[in-house]
C-alpha cells in the first residue's frame, strides 16, 4: 500500500458517496468489502464501486484498477499506475458535440505501452468516474510528469502554443490545416497550459505538429527574425529538444 493507493480509496469514496446522494437512480454501487477490491489499502480494505452499464455489462473501480466483471470474475482493464491518460466522447475534439447525445457516456483509456481501451454504455456514472479518474492522474500522471519536465521545457512548450495561437506565424486556414482547429480554439488550448491532462495523445500531437511546421518556415526563411525572437525566444533545434523531451515524458519513456 501506497500513500497514492490510501487517498485514491478516500477520493473514491467521497466522489461516488456524494454522486449517489445526488443521483439516487445512479447506475454504481459503493461497495465496502468487495471480493474484487484491494487488500493492501489500510482500512479501505475491499473498497469498490460496480458499475452496472446500459448494455448489460459490469465493471468494477478500485484504488488501483478497473475490471470488467464477466461471470463474477474481474478481469483487468488497466491498472492505475500505467494510466497515462484519458479521453470524454470521442478521441477527437471536433466530434465531441455531435457524438455527445448517442455517447454521452463513453470513456477512452490510454495506458502506457498499450491500445487504448474503450468504456462503452456507462450510463450516468461516467460522470462520477471522469471526476475519479481526473484525481487518479492528478495524483500518478500529472504531477509526476510535471516534476519530470524542467521549467524551462514547460516555459518553451507554453510559448509555441502561444506564438501559433497569437503570433504572425500562421494564417486561420494554416492553423485548421495543420492542427485541425481555428485560432480561437488554439487560444483556449494555450490559455490552459500547462493546467491540462499533458499525457493525452492529442495534446502530444498537436505540439509536434506545430513544432514542425514552425521549425520548417524557419529553415526557409519565412518568420521574420525579430518576429521569432519576440514569440519563441529560442532556436528552432532547442524547440525540437523540448518537444522530444515531452514527447519521452509524457508517453512514459523516461
Amino acid at each position: 500500500m501506497t500513500m497514492v493507493d490510501w487517498l485514491l480509496t478516500e477520493q473514491l469514496v467521497e466522489i461516488f458517496q456524494k454522486a449517489l446522494v445526488k443521483r439516487p437512480a445512479l447506475n454504481a454501487d459503493l461497495i465496502a468489502r468487495d471480493p474484487h477490491g484491494e487488500e493492501g489499502v489500510l482500512a479501505g480494505a475491499g473498497t469498490s464501486v460496480r458499475i452496472d452499464a446500459r448494455d448489460g455489462s459490469a465493471y468494477v473501480v478500485t484504488p488501483k484498477r478497473v475490471a470488467r466483471l464477466l461471470d463474477e470474475r474481474a478481469y483487468d482493464l488497466v491498472s492505475f499506475p500505467d494510466l497515462i491518460g484519458y479521453d470524454w466522447i470521442s478521441p477527437e475534439m471536433s466530434e465531441k458535440v455531435a457524438l455527445k447525445d448517442d455517447h454521452f457516456d463513453r470513456l477512452y483509456l490510454y495506458p502506457r505501452d498499450a491500445p487504448p481501451i474503450v468504456l462503452d454504455r456507462l450510463g450516468e456514472a461516467v460522470y462520477p468516474l471522469m471526476t475519479f479518474l481526473g484525481r487518479v492522474l492528478e495524483f500518478r500522471s500529472q504531477k509526476v510528469l510535471l516534476r519530470k519536465l524542467d521549467d524551462d521545457v514547460v516555459d518553451t512548450l507554453g510559448r509555441i502554443l502561444l506564438a501559433a495561437s497569437r503570433g504572425p506565424f500562421f494564417e486561420e486556414s494554416e492553423l485548421i490545416e495543420i492542427a485541425g482547429r481555428g485560432r480561437e480554439s488554439m487560444r483556449v488550448i494555450a490559455g490552459m497550459w500547462p493546467r491540462m491532462n499533458l499525457a493525452a495523445p492529442d495534446l502530444r500531437e498537436l505540439l509536434a505538429r506545430l513544432v514542425t511546421a514552425l521549425v520548417s518556415g524557419a529553415s526557409t526563411g519565412r518568420w521574420p527574425e525579430e518576429a521569432w525572437v519576440e514569440w519563441l525566444q529560442e532556436p528552432p533545434e532547442r524547440l525540437e529538444t523540448a518537444f522530444e523531451i515531452f514527447r519521452r515524458v509524457s508517453t512514459g519513456e523516461v
